[in-house]
């Protein structure tokens, strides 16, 4: 009960809009029945299936994750013998993490131990929270998808799966790997096949460059490759360029602006409006890293919502090594953030065109704090800004 009445305190204290999703009375009503419904004894995992669907409500894109999920990662107990991806509605074997499984990359899952995929994808859906569609969600479940399994039903020792592939439908019991195993498995196959956070790939002609961003919060890094990457664009006179910002979640303002230097500019502000919730905690946060804000909000109230002016970022277009050529943006629903918020100023400016719709509505929360409730000691995150695109 303490761990709950301090969650929606600092809820309460810290989210610049509790009620952009549900109502104050919805929110009230929601929270006295969760409180109704804890018992005298819970244990953890059981009590972060209850307040993660109570946080989910806000649909703020920044979801809890917990060091208590990860940890269960970390004891050699048995878990799913399947490396498993989430695709929409449905289950894709990724790879399997044992030989000789009968189970193969592609496959499609569609029950486990006897509960259907959709069920269970439908119940993890529930435990995080997106403004729109459910591709945050579904980065989400694919990170955390053997912990919140057995959190969820306590498997590990047997599995049942029926497998579908291509026309054929059969059942494949196996048994739960040691985590030490899988880990191993998981390691060994993402040392071979992870992806760097920046990269670039030339056309045969060099009549095209892709450019893949994968993140825009490495700010000293993104430099040194952006800085490379459009001298040799512009030395080979590329005339096109392709920015793929899919399944890049986000990062900060500054890396955004950043990237939309190497392109010429009008005067421009990143957002329309940016509301901070003001509190302790966003005093703190601004304090060092953004003393300008801090100076302005040191001695407002808490619980002000206090309207961030955004410095316009002035023109470059009299700047000389600027790429002028043809830019095309790929982004999808887990284009998220400041990865969203690039995609939608360069084609607001008329700079590029953009392919695919972001995972970002036109108002969302950012800015986010972590906090740990004191005797779960589950963590969780609560952003503080609104912003409006």
């Amino acid at each position: 009960m303490a761990d709950f009445d301090t969650l929606c305190a600092k809820l309460e204290c810290v989210h610049p809009d509790l009620y952009l999703y549900q109502s104050n009375e919805e929110y009230e009503s929601r929270k006295a029945k969760m409180k109704a419904s804890l018992t005298d004894s819970i244990s953890i995992s059981d009590f972060y299936l209850k307040i993660a669907p109570f946080m989910a409500n806000i649909k703020d894109g920044h979801p809890p994750i917990t060091d208590d999920l990860i940890s269960h990662a970390k004891r050699d107990g048995r878990t799913m013998p399947l490396r498993i991806k989430v695709t929409g509605d449905a289950f894709t074997v990724e790879y399997p993490v044992i030989d000789n499984s009968g189970i193969c990359e592609g496959d499609t899952i569609l029950s486990i131990n006897g509960v259907k995929s959709t069920d269970i994808l439908e119940r993890m859906y529930g435990l995080w929270g997106a403004e729109k569609d459910n591709g945050i969600k579904e980065g989400s479940v694919n990170a955390y998808w053997s912990p919140l399994l057995w959190y969820m039903y306590r498997w590990s020792e047997s599995y049942v799966f029926t497998v579908k592939r291509g026309d054929k439908i059969e059942k494949i019991c196996l048994e739960g790997v040691p985590q030490s195993v899988a880990l191993k498995a998981i390691k060994e196959r993402q040392s071979k096949a992870k992806p760097e956070s920046f990269s670039c790939k030339f056309s045969a002609d060099y009549t095209r460059a892709t450019l893949t961003i994968r993140n825009v919060f490495q700010e000293t890094e993104l430099k040194l490759f952006c800085d490379s990457v459009f001298k040799e664009i512009n030395r080979r006179k590329v005339p096109e360029v392709i920015i793929d910002m899919r399944n890049n979640t986000g990062g900060s303002s500054q890396c955004v602006e950043r990237l939309i230097s190497y392109f010429p500019h009008p005067d421009y502000s990143l957002y329309s409006k940016s509301l901070l919730k003001v509190s302790a905690y966003s005093k703190a946060y601004n304090k060092d890293r953004h003393p300008e804000i801090y100076r302005e909000i040191c001695g407002l109230p808490d619980g002000k919502l206090f309207v961030m002016k955004d410095t316009p970022v002035k023109d470059n277009l009299e700047d000389a090594n600027l790429y002028r050529g043809k830019i095309t943006i790929l982004v999808n629903n887990k284009t998220y953030s400041g990865a969203s918020t690039f995609a939608h100023i360069m084609r607001k400016l008329g700079i590029a065109s953009v392919e695919g719709e972001t995972g970002c509505p036109d108002v969302y929360f950012g800015n986010f704090l972590p906090f740990i409730l004191p005797h779960s000691k589950i963590n969780y995150y609560i952003t503080f800004a609104k912003f409006y695109e």
